[in-house]
C-alpha cells in the first residue's frame, strides 16, 4: 500500500472510530445526567475534571518523543517502547498517588476523595495506553488503536448501564471506568506484540535524556491544559456542584467538537514536520489548504450550535439541564447549560484555527517558544474566572474560555509568524462570511416554523452551495492535502 493509501486510510479510520466513540460518549453521558442529576453530575464532572490536571504530568510529553524516536530507522523500537512504558508506569503511580493524598488537602473534596482514587486508579491505565498507539501510529495501523479504544468504550457504556439499573451510587460506577481501561490497554498490548516486544526496562541513563527531551513540551501541556481546564476545578472551589453539573455538559460538547481539528491536524503533523526538514516549498500549500479546510468548518459548526444549543443539551443531558440555573438571567437569557454552550462554542472557532499555528511551531521545533505565552494564558485565565465566578458562575468561566482561546490564537499566530516565513492567504475569508451568513438567515426566517434537524440540513446545504459557487471549495480541498505526504 502506498504512503497516500496508508494515510488516507488512517484519517479514515480514525474518523470512523472518533465517530463511534463519540456517540458511545454521548450515550454515556446522557445516562450519567438523567442517573446523577446536576448536582451528582457537578461531582462525576469535578472528579476528572481534577485528575486532568495530574494526567498532564503523567503523560509528560512522552508521546511525543516515543513517535519521534521509532520513527528513526536505525532505533530499537523494543528498547525504546519497554522504557518509555516502564518510565511512565513509574511517574504515573507517582503522581496519583500525589493526586489523592493532595485532595485531602481540599475540604470541599471530602465528599468526593473515594471518587478521586477510584477514577485515579482508572486513568493511569489510559495513560499508559497511549504508549501502544504511538507504535500504532508510527506503523500507520490506527485502525488497531480504533478497535481497542471502541472496545474500552462499550465495556465501560455496558457496565455503567448495568450498574446504574441496580442502582449503584457514584463511586462504583466509576470502577466501571477503569475495568473498561483496563481491557483497553490489554488489546492494545495483545494487538501490538507483532510490532514491538515490551519488557520492563530501568536504564536510568536514558530515563534521564528522555525527561530531558520532554520537558519543555511538558511544561506548555501543563499550562494549556491548566488555562483549558481551570475554569472547572474553580467552579468547584468557589460555587457548588450544582454549578459544575450545569457546565459540564456544554463542556462536554466542547471537548467533542474539538476533536476534529485536533485529529485533522494530527494526520497533517507528520506531513508539515516533513516539509519543514526537506525545506520542501509544498508546506506553503499544506498549510494554506489547512486553513481553508478548518475555517470552512469551524463557522458552520458555530452557527449550527448556537441555533440548536437547546436540543443538544436536552439529547445529551436531558431536559432538567435545559431549565437549571444558578444566577439570574444574562441579558433576559437564562442562565443554563444552553448559554453557556452557545458562548462556548465561539471558543471552539478560535481553536480550530490556533490548532495550526500551535502545530507550526512544533513541527518548527520551538515548542518553549510557547511557554511564556501559555503562562500569561493562565495568568489570565485565573485571574479572569477569579473575578468573574463569583458573580456570573458558569456563564464567566464560559466567557473567560472564550476571551482566553481569542489570547492563544493571536499569541500561537504571532509566535509562528516570527519563526516562519508564513504565506496565508485569506481570501476565502469573505467567502465562508458569506455562506455563514446564508445560514443565519435559513435558521431566523425558518427556526419558529421548521423542525431544528430538517433545518440543520437545508442551512448546510446552503452553505455548502455558497462555498461551490464562490469557488471556496472543490472536491479536491481535502485529498489534495493528503496527496502531497506521498
Amino acid at each position: 500500500m502506498s504512503l497516500t493509501r496508508k494515510v488516507a486510510y488512517n484519517t479514515i479510520i480514525q474518523i470512523v472510530g472518533k465517530v463511534i466513540t463519540t456517540v458511545i460518549s454521548l450515550f454515556l453521558v446522557a445516562a450519567l445526567t438523567r442517573y446523577l442529576g446536576v448536582a451528582g453530575y457537578g461531582e462525576y464532572t469535578t472528579i476528572f475534571a481534577y485528575l486532568a490536571f495530574f494526567g498532564v504530568l503523567a503523560d509528560f510529553g512522552f508521546f511525543w518523543i516515543l513517535v519521534r524516536e521509532i520513527a528513526n530507522p536505525k532505533a530499537d523500537i523494543n528498547y525504546v517502547a519497554s522504557n518509555i512504558l516502564t518510565l511512565r508506569t513509574v511517574l504515573g503511580l507517582a503522581v496519583y498517588v500525589v493526586a489523592y493524598f493532595v485532595s485531602f488537602l481540599i475540604p470541599q473534596y471530602a465528599a468526593i476523595r473515594v471518587g478521586i482514587g477510584i477514577a485515579a486508579f482508572s486513568t493511569l491505565f489510559l495513560a499508559l495506553n497511549s504508549t501502544y498507539v504511538g507504535i500504532f501510529q508510527n506503523k500507520l495501523r490506527m485502525d488497531k488503536a480504533a478497535i481497542t479504544d471502541v472496545l474500552g468504550r462499550i465495556v465501560i457504556l455496558s457496565l455503567t448501564l448495568y450498574l446504574i439499573n441496580i442502582g449503584s451510587g457514584l463511586n462504583l460506577i466509576l470502577w466501571a471506568f477503569a475495568v473498561g481501561n483496563i481491557v483497553n490497554l490489554t488489546a492494545s498490548a495483545w494487538l501490538a506484540r507483532s510490532y514491538v516486544k515490551i519488557r520492563p526496562a530501568f536504564d536510568l541513563t536514558y530515563w534521564k535524556a528522555v525527561f530531558l527531551q520532554t520537558l519543555p513540551m511538558a511544561v506548555v501541556l501543563v499550562l494549556g491544559l491548566i488555562y483549558f481546564r481551570i475554569d472547572t476545578f474553580m467552579l468547584s472551589l468557589m460555587k457548588s456542584s450544582v454549578d459544575v453539573g450545569i457546565y459540564g455538559p456544554p463542556y462536554k460538547v466542547l471537548e467533542m467538537i474539538l476533536l476534529l481539528p485536533t485529529m485533522f491536524m494530527g494526520n497533517i503533523f507528520p506531513i508539515i514536520t516533513r516539509y519543514i526538514h526537506t525545506n520542501d516549498e509544498k508546506i506553503h500549500v499544506v498549510l494554506q489548504k489547512s486553513f481553508d479546510f478548518l475555517l470552512i468548518l469551524a463557522v458552520p459548526v458555530t452557527i449550527i450550535t448556537i441555533y440548536i444549543a437547546n436540543p443538544i443539551i436536552r439529547i445529551v443531558a436531558g431536559g432538567d439541564f435545559v431549565v437549571a440555573s444558578t444566577i439570574t438571567p444574562i441579558f433576559g437569557v437564562a442562565a443554563t447549560s444552553v448559554l453557556a454552550l452557545q458562548i462556548l462554542i465561539v471558543a471552539a472557532a478560535f481553536s480550530y484555527i490556533s490548532i495550526i499555528f500551535n502545530y507550526l511551531v512544533i513541527s518548527l521545533g520551538k515548542q518553549s517558544k510557547l511557554i511564556w505565552p501559555n503562562v500569561i494564558f493562565v495568568l489570565f485565565n485565573v485571574l479572569a474566572n477569579f473575578l468573574i465566578i463569583p458573580h456570573y458562575s458558569y456563564i464567566g468561566a464560559a466567557l473567560t474560555t472564550v476571551l482566553t482561546e481569542f489570547l492563544v490564537l493571536f499569541f500561537t499566530w504571532l509566535i509562528a509568524k516570527q519563526n516562519f516565513d508564513l504565506r496565508l492567504k485569506f481570501n476565502s475569508i469573505w467567502k465562508v462570511a458569506l455562506a455563514g451568513l446564508g445560514m443565519v438567515l435559513v435558521f431566523n426566517f425558518g427556526y419558529n416554523y421548521i423542525n431544528w434537524i430538517i433545518l440543520t440540513v437545508i442551512s448546510s446545504i446552503v452553505y455548502i452551495v455558497i462555498l461551490w459557487l464562490s469557488k471556496a471549495i472543490n472536491k479536491d480541498m481535502f485529498l489534495s492535502v493528503i496527496k502531497r505526504s506521498e
